[in-house]
């Protein structure tokens, strides 16, 4: 055998370009397993040479980068990539009709929240302050408080104004009522009235004494009159009833007479009382508006330009009068809801406050608001309630605003999924929006829970501009299921998860992570820094002409790599603790990868990457658990035989196999159907499968794969182990691009690295996937020490050479293909199968006596089987 031996130089088709030596294309084949071979040299031509190393990873030159370090370079606070979502959110903003509103439609972790939000913040400033809204009590009907709209500023104001008022007005009433002036007059309308009593009644009782009775004070029927004896007291029942007959009778008329003259003396009495109580109230009000007057009549001519508070003002000063009774024992009867709201302030009963709903600054411009907890109440507000010595109440000074409150006049934005987990939420927002009105509406009367009356505020009109953000996914089912959706969210900004890999762009990517730096407090970072954060980037687009706009990962990783450089008391952070903090990353996530390798290195996972085996291929596969995504060689096992020709995906049926794996399977069978069975039905059956997978395989990426391992099963040639392989093809034998190209690279480099780099290995990608090539620097490294390798195909005959180390074979004129190919040896097999089933049928036809054996026939003819089966295989597969 001509070649290299195992301690030699790697073999010819595994030679890096200008590798020292000469030789045949052959090399010496190890054994691997059952079904290893070890064929003869053969005389190959010479294959697809490996990718160079510049291929394989992008790296972003020091002179794009025109700095020394992102200290002094401008934070980019504008939309980065995101050209498309500025344009609609900038009119989204601007156009003033009903319905458009925004909805935010990207992956988690694009920073659309922030983009979005400094933009709004940005136009926010430049307009005015919307208006304040206050909740008064509506003296008529408390039940249904009044809402005031104010100017920016005003409701806060005004709240203060009337707080302070009532404590001027408490303290100046209750020393006016405790006056001696006060008390005189009081004592002597009081006097007046006891004189006017007592004369009234000591005429009546002198008229009565006249006619023998008394008039005297019963409890608790009040006065009466009474039989008198001699002296004057009143006469006892028992003498009384010794009297006469005629006696008792005059008496009891003279009682008659003057029971009667005392009502009508009582009735005069309660008349001359009312009119001492008006009296009394006439100078409790005298005294009450000389103080009160003063001090509202200032506040009134301070928001003369307000009507409604004007209104209310005055309304304030005809209900005070009728309750100075909350004045003076203020300090006896506090509400439940000022002991409960607002302890130790001297705050007015709860009918003479004022709810400040919703207060602006005036110098802030309108309100930008994010809300966290979209739940029913926190969106339109809601009405507290109290206990209060075992009573629930409320009133309206528990009326608690919403961030739709919050946001009026200006911008609200809203997380969709978590607005869509809160019951009632959606809808409610949804007939706000509608409506262009704040009515507060409970939940427990919406659903009849609960007979409790409420309060019914005055609703609040409603103008303010709507962001929702989400993914694509929650978008497109809303889009499904709520027809509505279409005329409240009249705009969408789809944003984009990566933007070309440009000089420019990389300069624009630089100002993103000085912007970030600052934002989270972090060292600046020098050029290396920069270069190698791009870089970074574009592997997570998997894409050299990309680069990653997940501002979250990003800044994570910057974050964790501003620790090294605190760690290491560096000014600057650079590209090694950009890498140190890669390097712990995957240290700290690396758990569940070790116990895959840990596997393979124990034998416990079989995997090999030397010597030929027919029939098995290695594949690579992404491996994902939880925020864990690696990738690992998995490899393919195909058998074949004779059969109706049909391919059993194992992993199908038992229910493994992900439905786009499946239908890779069957694309083999048609691949091979056409090019093998064009003139008559292929009699043949293959099983493949994926050894020791015991959880769900989807994707087609294993479809070139398992299409090499299928022709070597059926062609009983040989599959180097040496070589991974992924992609995908397709009916025609195109092979096309993957993804996760970089992780399947380096977990079969990894799984290599385990059992010992020889040189020999490598892998075989889609030519597409070139593009996508980032990898690790271990790998690079490997690659640049000759002891690794990569190729790119771009049609499957590229890879069966690669894989079983012949070429694959082109058809000629004559419907054959070359002696020695990998097709002729498969077309050969396929004939096989095809007389075998002739053979059959002619055994059913023919007696059993007049069957000739094959074998015979061939001999006798002088041709060996082999070149009988090609003779006939060349009349059935023309062209």
């Amino acid at each position: 055998m001509c070649g290299a031996g195992s301690d030699g130089p790697p073999p010819a088709i595994f030679r890096p370009a200008g590798w020292p030596g000469g030789g045949c294309l052959g090399y010496t084949r190890r054994h691997a397993g059952p079904g290893s071979v070890g064929p003869p040299c053969r005389r190959l031509k010479p294959l697809s040479k490996p990718l160079a190393i510049s291929q394989l990873y992008r790296s972003t030159p020091l002179k794009h980068l025109p700095f020394r370090n992102t200290r002094r370079l401008k934070p980019m606070t504008d939309f980065l990539g995101q050209d498309r979502a500025r344009e609609s959110a900038e009119m989204a903003v601007a156009m003033p009709h009903d319905g458009y509103n925004l909805f935010a439609i990207g992956s988690n972790g694009l920073g659309k929240r922030t983009m979005i939000r400094r933009y709004l913040e940005s136009v926010a400033r430049q307009r005015p302050a919307p208006s304040d809204w206050i909740y008064v009590n509506n003296f008529k009907d408390p039940r249904y408080p009044q809402a005031i709209e104010l100017p920016a500023g005003l409701g806060a104001t005004f709240k203060q104004d009337v707080h302070k008022l009532w404590r001027k007005l408490s303290d100046r009433i209750v020393s006016a009522f405790e006056s001696d002036r006060y008390q005189d007059r009081r004592e002597s309308l009081k006097g007046e009235l006891t004189r006017v009593q007592q004369d009234a009644l000591a005429q009546l009782a002198a008229i009565g004494e006249k006619q023998g009775v008394k008039l005297v004070l019963r409890t608790p029927g009040g006065y009466g009159f009474s039989p008198m004896a001699e002296n004057g007291e009143v006469m006892a029942l028992e003498v009384f009833n010794k009297l006469a007959a005629p006696a008792q009778e005059r008496i009891k008329a003279a009682m008659a007479d003057m029971d009667s003259r005392l009502r009508k003396v009582a009735r005069k009495l309660d008349q001359i009382e009312e009119r001492n109580r008006d009296q009394i109230d006439s100078l409790n009000d005298e005294v009450a508006l000389a103080v009160i007057d003063p001090l509202l009549d200032r506040l009134l001519e301070k928001h003369a330009a307000h009507p409604r508070l004007v209104s209310y003002l005055k309304s304030y000063r005809t209900d005070l009068l009728d309750h100075l009774e909350l004045v003076l024992n203020a300090g006896e009867n506090q509400d439940a809801t000022v002991s409960v709201g607002q302890a130790g302030e001297q705050l007015p009963p709860v009918r003479y406050q004022v709810n400040a709903l919703v207060s602006r600054d005036p110098k802030q411009g309108a309100p930008v608001i994010l809300e966290d907890l979209p739940t029913h109440y926190n969106l339109l507000g809601h009405v507290e309630q109290v206990t209060y010595m075992g009573t629930v109440a409320t009133d309206f000074t528990l009326i608690r605003p919403g961030a739709l409150h919050r946001a009026n006049g200006g911008f609200l934005m809203i997380d969709a999924e978590q607005v869509l987990e809160h019951p009632y939420a959606w809808q409610s927002l949804k007939r706000a929006l509608r409506a262009k009105s704040l009515k507060l509406s409970s939940l427990e009367q919406m659903l009849t829970l609960t007979g409790t009356v409420s309060l019914e505020p005055d609703a609040i009109p409603l103008q303010l501009k709507l962001v929702l953000l989400g993914d694509r996914e929650t978008f497109y089912l809303l889009q499904e299921f709520d027809p509505e959706l279409e005329t409240v969210f009249k705009m969408r900004a789809d944003f984009e998860s990566d933007m070309p890999r440009t000089p420019e762009n990389e300069l624009v990517y630089a100002h993103f992570l000085a912007d970030i730096a600052r934002r989270e407090g972090l060292p600046p970072l020098d050029r290396s820094g920069v270069a190698r954060l791009i870089e970074e980037s574009a592997r997570t687009a998997d894409d050299q002409e990309l680069l990653s706009l997940h501002a979250r990962g990003v800044a994570d990783l910057l974050r964790e790599s501003g620790y090294w450089a605190g760690q290491a008391g560096a000014e600057c952070i650079t590209a090694d603790h950009i890498r140190q903090a890669l390097s712990g990353r995957e240290r700290r996530h690396d758990r569940i990868r070790r116990l895959y390798l840990d596997d393979i290195g124990k034998g416990n996972q079989l995997f090999s990457c030397e010597g030929e085996v027919i029939g098995q291929v290695n594949g690579l596969t992404v491996v994902s658990y939880g925020d864990a995504s690696f990738g690992l060689p998995s490899r393919i096992s195909v058998t074949a035989h004779y059969g109706s020709g049909e391919i059993t995906d194992i992993e199908r049926d038992v229910e493994l196999g992900g439905a786009i794996h499946s239908k890779g399977v069957l694309i083999l069978t048609s691949y091979l159907k056409a090019r093998f069975g064009a003139e008559h039905p292929l009699r043949f059956a293959a099983n493949i499968a994926f050894e020791q997978s015991y959880s769900g395989v989807d994707g087609d990426s294993a479809s070139l794969g398992e299409l090499c391992g299928l022709l070597s099963a059926i062609g009983k040639l040989p599959v180097t182990q040496s070589l991974g392989i992924t992609g995908s093809v397709n009916q025609f034998g195109e092979v096309q691009p993957i993804g996760g190209v970089n992780e399947k690279i380096e977990g079969f480099f990894a799984a290599c690295q385990l059992k010992g780099l020889t040189g020999h290995q490598g892998v075989i990608i889609p030519v597409q996937n070139i593009r996508h090539l980032m990898l690790r620097e271990d790998v690079l490294a490997a690659i640049r020490a000759g002891r690794f390798r990569i190729h790119a195909v771009s049609r499957v005959e590229e890879a069966i050479e690669l894989l079983l180390g012949r070429p694959a074979g082109v058809m000629d004129a004559e419907g054959s293909y070359p002696e020695g190919s990998v097709f002729a040896a498969v077309a050969e097999r396929f004939a096989v199968w095809h007389d075998a089933e002739k053979d059959d049928d002619e055994d059913e036809d023919k007696p059993a006596a007049a069957v000739v054996p094959v074998p015979v026939a061939v001999a006798a003819s002088g041709e060996s089987r082999a070149t009988a089966v090609r003779r006939r295989h060349r009349g059935v597969n023309k062209h």
